[in-house]
């Protein structure tokens, strides 16, 4: 296994299909760094839900509801 096919197996924390196998490895490296900004996209929208959703809860009640959370 190559190391371009290994970082995409560590990325999908998945072992990868028998079809990846024809994928060259700058292939495998575009497709684990598309993955890579589609998660930080998806991080942040996440982190931004949170906090605007934060904004509809009492001010007070906001540090509970945060350690609830784990923030």
């Amino acid at each position: 296994m190559s190391d371009a096919a290994r970082q995409l197996s560590d990325t999908l924390r998945a072992p990868l299909p028998a079809a990846f196998d024809q994928l060259t490895d700058t292939d495998l490296a575009e497709l684990d760094r598309h993955l890579k900004a589609g998660m930080a996209r998806r991080r942040e929208a996440l982190d931004a839900a949170i906090g605007s959703s934060l904004d509809i809860v009492p001010r007070l009640m906001r540090p509970a509801i945060k350690k609830a959370l784990g923030l």
